[in-house]
């Protein structure tokens, strides 16, 4: 395998694990009660992962970190709008950790 599908296959993989965190978040909302720190957890989750896909994308090195807004300035060094159109899914980051285990 060369470079590109190198990072084409560390960029589906990314993606696969995101979008099944999603599909965890909606199908728990889809019941009567659904327990909501899990559909959080799964949101954070689903985030983490799309913007490390971009980076590995980018070949952007990037830090073992839950943190939302640290992974969202890595990516606005790439393309500024993130930053903007996104800087309120940094509220999710609290969900990836401290309330999952609190």
């Amino acid at each position: 395998m060369n470079r590109d599908e190198i990072i084409k296959d560390l960029v589906g993989k990314w993606i696969k694990k995101a979008e099944n965190d999603l599909l965890t978040a909606e199908r728990e909302l889809s019941y009567e009660n659904p327990i909501t720190d899990g559909v959080c957890f799964h949101c954070q989750q689903a985030a983490e992962k799309y913007l490390k896909a971009f980076l590995v994308h980018n070949q952007i090195y990037f830090p073992k970190t839950h943190r939302i807004m640290e992974l969202l300035e890595l990516c606005a060094a790439i393309d500024p709008s993130f930053k903007d159109e996104l800087e309120d899914a940094d509220n999710l980051t609290d969900y990836a950790v401290e309330l999952r285990y609190a």
